[in-house]
């Protein structure tokens, strides 16, 4: 079909054109109120169309693999290129060498996969969720299992393309006992290959971190540390540097790190990296959007900010080389977004952290707002814990704090051996000081 795209683009003397394909085979079960509620089972097509004529661009899709919507769509996309104004950083990547795809991203067993299977693996989360303690209640949840072939072809002569499966699971619920309830509490995490899912682990450290935030309190106002979960560090963190280092934003001045290459943003302690390639990592691929070969980007080296991420069209602006960052799926034309964002592990463990800590929260997750261009954020502390001398006392409510990201990059103390993989991130816990908090 993409071979079909491109000819029949070509025919039509396009200076330029991309064929971009995706086919997903999906099931999956929903966990709610305790209990399986939803299977369903479903496989999706995309196709896009992207040419260039005298440097205007036109894009159309379609969600069917039929030639006649395949003509349509590239008429569609030609129409558009004719009106739309000219832009001279429009261009496609030029071609590159052959490249080796990745090992370990497609599980052969995983065309056999099916609902059942994933309703077999969505309750034993469950229950295992459950029998850790009868005080735990699991407010909804989710097993889903997927096979992906992606495919990109383009005038200039690169081929492209790669099946992926991926297996991902969530569960989020709360704790009740007789003086109330506990925050909320949410945990994911994904892998490639049947062999490797561990549902029964997460539902029972999910009922851990519940029961461990009943008989909550709360506490006097306070600027202490905080510690951070790998899903607290994602929430609070990932979005504002991924929105920093984008090179869309650096371009819109709509970044802290505008003009920073060289310099220190960050606690030495801090390493960022952009990695595609680290096949524990549920967002990586061989190739991105626009079939450039993925590779390991180091952002963030001890605390120095070492480069942006680019697709083409922001490199040529750039008067740089693509970082392979295209981002995006059939229904549009190539974005700019990380791959695996990834906090490298530190050498502390776990326990070691906390137990350094004079006065602080461990902080499960957080809700709030985070303003990812200046950095300002305020929100409230769920499932914390306060820590004093060393020692974890009990379970904070009517928390709130507030602070900047970009500061708090620099008030790393400390980061952990252990990490989580996460749905497009691998995290570490983080340690950071001078946090503000307001208790209730």
């Amino acid at each position: 079909m993409c071979t079909f795209a491109l000819r029949e683009a070509e025919k039509s003397d396009v200076d330029e054109a991309e064929v971009y394909a995706i086919s997903n085979k999906e099931s999956e079960v929903f966990i709610e109120s305790n209990d399986l509620k939803q299977a369903k089972s479903h496989k999706t097509d995309g196709l896009g169309i992207r040419v260039f004529l005298k440097n205007s661009l036109g894009f159309a899709s379609t969600n069917l693999f039929d030639k006649d919507y395949i003509r349509n769509a590239v008429k569609s996309a030609i129409k558009l290129a004719k009106i739309t104004p000219s832009d001279r950083f429009n261009s496609l990547p030029d071609k590159s060498t052959r490249i080796n795809l990745l090992d370990g991203l497609h599980d052969k067993k995983a065309s056999s996969f099916d609902t059942s299977d994933s309703a077999e693996l969505a309750e034993d989360m469950l229950m295992a969720a459950r029998s850790f303690d009868r005080r735990v209640s699991v407010d909804s949840g989710n097993f889903t299992s997927s096979l992906v072939t992606h495919a990109l072809l383009n005038s200039k002569g690169i081929r492209r393309q790669e099946t992926v499966s991926s297996f991902f699971w969530s569960i989020m619920g709360m704790a009740i006992n007789s003086n109330g309830v506990s925050n909320f509490d949410y945990q994911s995490t994904g892998v490639h290959h049947i062999k490797d899912i561990d549902v029964i682990s997460t539902g029972k450290s999910f009922a851990k971190s519940l029961v461990n935030t009943l008989d909550s309190k709360k506490i006097d106002s306070f600027k202490g540390e905080i510690l951070l979960t790998p899903v607290a560090a994602a929430e609070l963190l990932q979005d504002a540097i991924a929105h920093s280092i984008n090179s869309y934003a650096v371009q819109k001045d709509a970044s802290q790190f505008k003009d920073k290459i060289g310099e220190s943003v960050s606690s030495d302690l801090v390493t960022v990296e952009d990695d595609a390639t680290n096949v524990k990592g549920l967002a990586a691929s061989s190739f991105d959007r626009e079939g450039i070969a993925h590779k390991r980007n180091v952002i963030i080296e001890r605390g120095v900010l070492r480069k942006f991420i680019y697709n083409t069209y922001t490199a040529k602006k750039a008067g740089t080389q693509t970082t392979g960052n295209a981002a995006g799926s059939a229904n549009s034309p190539p974005t700019v977004s990380t791959t695996n964002f990834i906090i490298k592990p530190g050498k502390s463990k776990l326990e070691s952290l906390i137990s350094e800590i004079k006065k602080g929260i461990i902080i499960n997750r957080f809700s709030g707002n985070v303003n990812p261009v200046n950095g300002d954020f305020s929100g409230v502390v769920k499932g914390g814990r306060y820590v004093k001398d060393g020692n974890i006392t009990y379970a904070t409510k009517e928390v709130m704090m507030a602070g900047n990201i970009f500061k708090a990059l620099k008030d790393v103390t400390g980061i952990s051996k252990e990490k989580r993989i996460l749905t497009d991130s691998i995290l570490p816990y983080l340690r950071i000081d001078n946090i503000s908090f307001t208790g209730g």
